[in-house]
């Protein structure tokens, strides 16, 4: 679920939703990627790692039913506001993805700490 959650932050951020002179400020896909990476878990980000690498074989051996999910989901913008397919498109999420949980220095034990910090913040 974390590719159709991370698709409608997508929508979102380049304001699909509106039409198309009401969109103000459409954020650019590095900038959607940098946002969901810094609002999710370390294990959401995995899940969300994993989700595209599983769509992206799958798309590539001619499984089209993965497809399915996007048109279920009314998630079907990419073609037509980043001018190439879902593949493509989330190849380069992939790599952005990555990219930003490296430089991020995200981890499970790191994202504990946070959470437990903010908890003990919290209380007093």
């Amino acid at each position: 679920m974390e590719l159709i959650y991370f698709m409608r932050e997508l929508g979102d951020g380049i304001q699909d939703h509106l039409p198309e002179e009401q969109r103000t400020a459409p954020l650019s896909l590095d900038q959607i990627v940098a946002q969901w990476v810094d609002n999710k878990s370390c294990l959401a980000i995995r899940s969300l790692e994993k989700d595209i690498s599983s769509y992206i074989k799958k798309s590539s051996v001619g499984d089209l039913s993965v497809d399915q999910i996007f048109f279920d989901f009314d998630l079907l913008f990419i073609p037509e506001r980043f001018g190439c397919e879902e593949p493509e498109l989330l190849g380069e999420v992939l790599l952005i993805l990555k990219a930003r949980a490296v430089n991020t220095n995200r981890s499970v034990l790191k994202d504990f700490s946070a959470w437990l910090r903010s908890e003990i913040g919290y209380h007093n």
